[in-house]
């Protein structure tokens, strides 16, 4: 195969039209014409052209190879997803805003969750609870030479780590908070949310990056309490993750527990279960899942989970937190595999 036949395939074509997904800020077609037809390549599921293509350009090769090794979602210029079927590659160029995105005025509380809410919060959200490996927060710290530990279960019998148990430590955090303090409110919410995975390259984050890594979380956390965006916006300064590995799926974590349990707290969790509830069972058909919301997004979110709070609590006859319901879309949402 070699440059000239490639026209055949129209290296200056255009992506068909994209179905109106909006909820990534790297989503968008490539300005770029190798990019351009790059993509038509991939969409008419012609690998062999693909790497004649790729020979020709390696750089979308590398791309395209960087991407498959699971390289961090935040690559600029580099962003996947599924649309009709085909897989579309963006490479190079400045991406394309989207023009639509769900109209979350639209989306009433969903029927299920006045029902199934337990009789006062603190029945449902404060105890919910996951197991945690102690042992190995122990030795990890110690390795990376981290201060902040021990991570400390519930109870030693059960080793599992509460909702509350966090709060507690969340609502200490001010701006006088030693950095100690910080990594042990930290770790324990990477310990709760996390449920191990990428928590070593965490901690190396963590340790190449402070005391610079303990002054964020510090200011994210007392944001959060005033507004969610201006925590999200610490945290995640114009799309990038401020300390590596903290994507947010995390940091939402991170800024919600900083609100110590409070049921006005703002600040709610956003993840993949819960990002992929509300798209498949309850409209929000635009929201991806996968990390790598932009501020806006996390905005939407935390405006719809806090109006749906306020019609739940008229429906209850009791004040209903914003974290009630994300807990009732966690547990509806698709089970990491």
């Amino acid at each position: 195969m070699t440059r000239e036949t490639l026209p055949v395939f129209d290296r200056h074509a255009r992506a068909p039209p994209q179905p109106p997904f909006d909820e990534a800020h790297s989503c968008g077609r490539s300005r770029s014409a190798k990019g351009s037809a790059y993509e038509v390549l991939v969409n008419r599921g012609r690998p062999g052209m693909c790497a004649a293509y790729s020979n020709l350009y390696p750089q979308t090769q590398c791309a395209l190879d960087r991407r498959h090794r699971g390289a961090h979602r935040d690559q600029v210029g580099t962003e996947f997803f599924h649309a009709g079927g085909g897989l579309w590659h963006n490479v190079i160029g400045t991406p394309e805003p989207r023009r639509r995105m769900t109209d979350l005025s639209d989306l009433s509380l969903p029927a299920g969750i006045a029902t199934d809410l337990a009789p006062i919060r603190v029945q449902s959200v404060y105890v919910h609870a996951v197991p945690v490996n102690s042992a190995w927060w122990q030795a990890a710290l110690a390795q990376y030479g981290l201060p902040g530990g021990p991570v400390a279960p519930d109870s030693d019998r059960e080793q599992t780590l509460s909702r509350g148990s966090v709060f507690s430590l969340g609502g200490a955090m001010n701006e006088a908070t030693s950095d100690q303090d910080v990594l042990r409110f930290l770790w324990h919410v990477l310990a709760w949310g996390s449920r191990g995975r990428n928590n070593r390259r965490r901690l190396m984050s963590v340790a190449e990056l402070m005391p610079e890594a303990a002054d964020v979380l510090r200011r994210a956390c007392a944001a959060a309490r005033v507004n969610p965006v201006a925590g999200y916006e610490v945290l995640r300064p114009k799309g990038r993750n401020a300390i590596p590995w903290l994507g947010p799926a995390f940091l939402t974590k991170v800024l919600y527990f900083a609100g110590g349990g409070a049921s006005g707290h703002r600040a709610l969790i956003l993840d993949d279960r819960v990002a992929g509830a509300l798209r498949d069972h309850h409209g929000w058909w635009s929201l991806r899942t996968g990390g790598n919301w932009p501020t806006a997004t996390y905005e939407r979110y935390c405006d719809l989970l806090t109006r749906w709070a306020a019609e739940a609590s008229d429906a209850v006859g009791r004040e209903v937190g914003g974290d009630e319901i994300e807990l009732w879309l966690f547990r509806q949402g698709p089970k990491r595999k």
